[in-house]
């Protein structure tokens, strides 16, 4: 093997669509289409807990939210989308998102949602979930940057 088909084959296996970067372009685009459309139903930003049941809408008739929560899906969706630029920045990236919906949703299951500004229900709580465990699962199935499979 010459000594420049090493480098290339480097950066071509750095180039593939790894689980990670797969789970961060879905979750990203996921993201920004429902802030999108839950900016659509709902553009309030309450400053007060109290203000939160009543200024609150249904996306798609499930997911409940307000302009706080569509902000967050707007940055979380952008942010996933960064990482997945990089290859190398996607194993990263998606452990990163993975470990923050594990908080985010530990955290509106302890918290009582009368004490928050973020709108949020059950189904939302199913979308935290389901993106904390395939950030982690993705993140843990995709080799560091460097190395290979077989080389653990």
């Amino acid at each position: 093997m010459s000594a420049t088909a090493l480098p290339q084959t480097a950066r071509l296996q750095s180039q593939r669509w790894s689980p990670a970067r797969i789970y961060l372009v879905v979750s990203g685009v996921f993201l920004l289409l429902l802030a999108g459309a839950g900016f659509l139903v709902n553009r309030d930003f309450p400053t007060s807990p109290s203000e939160v049941a009543g200024g609150s809408s249904l996306v798609g008739g499930l997911l409940l939210t307000n302009g706080w929560h569509n902000l967050a899906g707007l940055l979380s969706g952008l942010i996933a989308l960064g990482f997945a630029v990089r290859p190398e920045w996607a194993r990263t990236g998606a452990l990163f998102k993975g470990l923050f919906y594990v908080g985010v949703t530990s955290s509106l299951l302890i918290t009582d949602a009368r004490n928050v500004l973020l709108a949020s229900n059950w189904a939302d709580q199913i979308v935290h979930a389901s993106l904390a465990v395939g950030g982690l699962a993705t993140g843990l199935a995709t080799p560091r940057p460097g190395r290979s499979r077989a080389s653990g």
